[in-house]
């Protein structure tokens, strides 16, 4: 790792934590061990992923997808259009958003923490729409939208490349 990414990736990690994507998918020719221990389509978090410290176990050996993959906060410090203290702000405040969604999800009984994060949104949305969230809940529901909403716009703007 560049002393870049080791002040940046290594405070982040949402690239591997499901935050950002659901799976990391084999693409030809890549021979990870990843996928031969897991299959063509690794769902997140990562179980290479240490989110203790934000290391990869396979670093050396990660997919091809992981090794190309630069969010946008990367990008702009590496460019000299951000300071990386800018980028960090950027990162703690995605990582409290995360932190708020997963907090909204594990209060409605979606804690299924090996899911992706978009995935157990997904199963908490399709529950509210099948009437299965109480009406005591719905007010909690609410705030986990809108925080999912703020969350998938600041990662829009800020993160995807």
């Amino acid at each position: 790792m560049s002393e870049l990414t080791d002040t940046l990736c290594l405070q982040c990690g949402l690239c591997c934590n499901s935050v950002l994507f659901a799976d990391v998918r084999r693409e030809r020719g890549d021979d990870s061990k990843l996928f031969q221990q897991f299959g063509p389509r690794v769902a997140q978090r990562c179980p290479a992923f240490n989110s203790g410290d934000c290391t990869c176990a396979i670093y050396a050996e990660r997919p091809s997808r992981c090794r190309q993959f630069e969010c946008k906060q990367l990008l702009a410090v590496r460019a000299g259009k951000k300071s990386a203290e800018t980028a960090l702000k950027k990162i703690r405040e995605a990582k409290k958003l995360s932190a708020e969604v997963e907090k909204f999800l594990a209060q409605l009984g979606f804690n299924e923490t090996q899911l992706p994060l978009s995935k157990r949104f997904q199963k908490c949305q399709r529950a509210a729409e099948r009437g299965k969230i109480s009406l005591e809940n719905l007010d909690l529901l609410a705030d986990l939208q809108l925080a999912v909403h703020r969350l998938n716009q600041l990662l829009a703007q800020d993160f995807y490349a």
